[in-house]
């Protein structure tokens, strides 16, 4: 077994002090503090004089890079939000994603917004919008009102309803109104009385509306 009493790490280590320290002998302080990077293959190679090529298809990426603040393009955000959120087959997810990447629309969150809207194939809606200064926001307002006064009237058309089945036999009002009669139908005339005025005498429901169909089309 070697003598290493002599060894300046194997002093260090121990505690001790070397009897004699010659001027070039290293020390603790000379050791590097950090672990020299591994060389990369371009490096050997040119250490060694070979020629390997383009190396850059197989270069290593950094998984890391993301986690510091890098972001995803466009085509990346529409790729994972297709394949993930809407679970369409990835082929068709990058055909989308490509004309999304293509368009002026270069912020990964805008194109979410606008698909979350319009879905995959709304591109061109979402780029007629923008050229009218329409912002995502703006149109979720828009589409939210709207359906927000579809379900206003859907509620009075029911409250009205409700009122004019107190009118009539049980079952009357709902088979006019799945029969797609409306509320001022039941004041047209036929045979100089208004539907409404034969429903209250009892008349069959079925031959008033079909009534209706004949006299008013």
């Amino acid at each position: 077994m070697p003598d290493i009493s002599g060894d300046p790490v194997y002093l260090w280590l121990t505690g001790a002090r070397p009897a004699t320290a010659g001027p070039g002998a290293p020390t603790p302080a000379d050791l590097p503090t950090r672990r020299p990077a591994a060389a990369t293959a371009s490096d050997i190679a040119r250490r060694e004089g070979l020629d390997l090529g383009d190396l850059s298809t197989y270069q290593r990426h950094d998984r890391r890079a993301r986690g510091r603040g890098g972001k995803p393009t466009v085509l990346q955000a529409v790729i994972r939000f297709a394949t993930t959120g809407l679970r369409i087959p990835r082929e068709r997810a990058v055909a989308h994603a490509q004309r999304w990447a293509a368009s002026p629309i270069t912020e990964p969150d805008e194109a979410l917004e606008w698909i979350s809207l319009l879905g995959l194939g709304g591109l061109d809606a979402a780029l007629r919008l923008r050229r009218n200064g329409v912002t995502p926001a703006m149109e979720k307002t828009r589409r939210e009102s709207e359906e927000q006064a579809r379900r206003d009237a859907r509620a009075a058309q029911d409250r009205l309803w409700a009122e004019i089945a107190a009118r009539y036999r049980p079952g009357i009002a709902a088979q006019l109104r799945l029969n797609g009669c409306t509320p001022d139908m039941l004041d047209r005339v036929i045979n100089g009385k208004t539907v409404d005025q034969l429903l209250r005498e009892g008349r069959s429901v079925q031959i008033v509306i079909n009534a209706l169909r004949d006299t008013h089309g």
